[in-house]
């Protein structure tokens, strides 16, 4: 037992036993992964922390990859093993609890109102005991939310700028989002009703985490590079973008039906110079999804062919 104020021995994680076996399977750290979808740096530090762990090496690295030593031959069985009672005590659960089916969802907070709530509140209405879990993914870019997903912590992904070509993947095309700059009260409207970059740089910019990875921002750049220096607050809170725009903040870019009844409040509303439409999917794991996924998945197959 540890003393009080000492911190107990980690446990070991799942994933570090994932990275470990995928490193035996494939035979280098950067194999596995491109094998895990994601960095090498994140598969060397797993292991690192495992052989911490364990108290000892279990690859030799060098130029001709990773290679066993005895304590890591010996711990393979084990690892698996380990992976094998998890599975098991997956199964058990979803079977105690197929009464309350579950979906998890990650997200990015500039698509938590369009399109996840209106979907997720789509399939509820179709399964009412349905429980849902929506979860910020980790990382900086707009692009990791399929991280999640392809780590198996998720469901499925809502996300925009959606990738292609991505092995082991089920992309679903959602309709584009069609965006508008949402202004304070009393701003001018613009030309034709199209803004340009030096509007922005007068009026400035809400945005959300991440918005520098956004198809949208490469495009504001575009029309105005010093669009860095319109940034008068960044917010996590995507639901009141609107009134941060109302309240006089600054400007928000937002859904067309959201710029919609931001107009009828009283704010001004106009294009952005040549702003294509946002493109947005879920994507799931292809091949490997329960029955709520699935259900999920045809939901979004439906909207993307509904007419406008």
């Amino acid at each position: 037992m540890s003393n009080f104020g000492e911190s107990a021995s980690p446990r070991i994680d799942p994933q570090q036993l994932q990275d470990f076996l995928a490193v035996v399977e494939h035979g280098s750290i950067t194999a596995a992964a491109a094998y895990r979808f994601t960095g090498t740096s994140s598969v060397s530090q797993s292991i690192a922390r495992l052989e911490r762990r364990v108290g000892g090496k279990l690859f030799n690295r060098g130029r001709a990859g990773a290679t066993l030593t005895a304590r890591g031959r010996n711990f393979i069985d084990p690892a698996r093993d380990a992976l094998a009672a998890l599975d098991r005590l997956v199964i058990d659960s979803e079977s105690v609890l197929s009464a309350f089916p579950h979906l998890s969802v990650a997200t990015t907070a500039s698509l938590a109102d369009d399109p996840t709530a209106v979907l997720l509140g789509a399939l509820r209405t179709k399964v009412p005991n349905l429980r849902i879990t929506i979860s910020d993914p980790p990382g900086s870019s707009v692009a990791d939310a399929i991280h999640p997903v392809m780590a198996g912590t998720a469901d499925v992904a809502i996300m925009e700028s959606p990738p292609t070509g991505v092995p082991g993947t089920r992309i679903v095309r959602l309709p584009d989002h069609n965006l508008r700059l949402v202004c304070p009260p009393g701003t001018p409207a613009p030309v034709d009703g199209v803004f340009v970059g030096e509007d922005l740089m007068r009026i400035g910019l809400v945005v959300a985490p991440r918005f520098e990875t956004s198809d949208v921002y490469r495009h504001l750049r575009s029309i105005e590079p010093r669009i860095d220096h319109a940034f008068v607050m960044r917010s996590q809170h995507r639901d009141v973008f609107a009134d941060f725009a109302y309240e006089g903040i600054g400007a928000v870019i937002l859904e067309l039906s959201s710029a919609e009844r931001a107009s009828q409040r009283g704010c001004t509303v106009g294009e952005i110079l040549e702003l294509p439409p946002r493109k947005i999917a879920a994507v799931a794991r292809d091949g490997q999804n329960t029955q709520i996924v699935e259900h999920f998945l045809r939901l979004c197959a439906e909207q993307s062919v509904r007419e406008p």
